[in-house]
């Protein structure tokens, strides 16, 4: 299954990717398998960016069509 659409301001410093994994594992696993879309403040990062407290995260499955 697919996560929904999620968007969350960041509380305490930490990595994109262990932001993701404290979302929840099936999460994690979307994430890793590439089938959702992370934006933190409107842009795509690199999985060990450092995120700030106050920074917005949008996860966004992907609809692949065709």
């Amino acid at each position: 299954m697919y996560p929904d659409l999620t968007i969350k301001i960041v509380e305490k410093p930490t990595t994109l990717r262990e932001f993701i994994g404290s979302l929840g594992e099936d999460y994690l696993y979307a994430y890793d398998r590439r089938v959702v879309g992370v934006l933190v403040n409107g842009r795509r990062l690199w999985p060990s960016a450092r995120l700030d407290p106050g920074d917005r995260v949008v996860v966004f499955p992907i609809m692949p069509g065709g």
